[in-house]
């Protein structure tokens, strides 16, 4: 009987020790690589919903003055029920928004004012806008005279950001910082 195992071009094939270990180093090494780039793909993922969040309720605030003929604020609200203040001047972070026509133009609302949005902003990033409390929007679609300014969004843990610029003309603008294109 032949043996068809045996002679010198059967032999056993396998991995010995050292490509065992340098496969090992090899896979130890590309597993420490991922979680930066993968945390680094989250902010960046969050960063882009929350700015596409927040330039679609400023298109709806300025669409809504335009369609309504009527001054329209956007004011920050953390309770979704009132506007969390009055102030015009310094940066604030918001937590959400409330979109509504502002009758007596005191941007707050108001008994006989009704809230025709409710905006709720995602935990995972920060809202800071760097004129106050409130965005108001004129019929015409500008905004009101000292309105304009920039909305940063920011994640923790990230030297990502970006921005969101309102223009006098109601208009906006994305920006990604210089670290953002690094």
């Amino acid at each position: 009987m032949d043996d068809h195992c045996t002679g010198p071009d059967h032999r056993q094939r396998g991995l010995t020790l050292v490509e065992l270990l340098l496969c090992i180093t090899i896979l130890a090494i590309l597993t420490s690589l991922a979680p930066p780039a993968f945390t680094d793909l989250l902010a960046r993922s969050r960063l882009g919903a929350v700015e596409t969040d927040l330039t679609g309720l400023l298109a709806s605030a300025r669409s809504s003055a335009l369609m309504r003929n009527q001054r329209v604020t956007l004011c920050h609200s953390a309770d979704g029920q009132q506007c969390a203040d009055t102030r015009r001047q310094g940066t604030h972070a918001w937590s959400g928004g409330l979109l509504f026509v502002d009758l007596d133009q005191n941007r707050t609302v108001s008994n006989d004012e009704t809230v025709f949005y409710v905006a709720n902003f995602s935990s995972a990033a920060t809202i800071l806008w760097n004129r106050g409390d409130s965005l108001v929007y004129q019929p015409d679609g500008t905004v009101l005279g000292g309105s304009n300014g920039t909305f940063t969004i920011q994640t923790p843990n990230s030297t990502r950001e970006h921005r969101v610029i309102v223009s006098m003309m109601g208009r906006v603008r994305r920006v990604q910082t210089a670290s953002e294109h690094d």
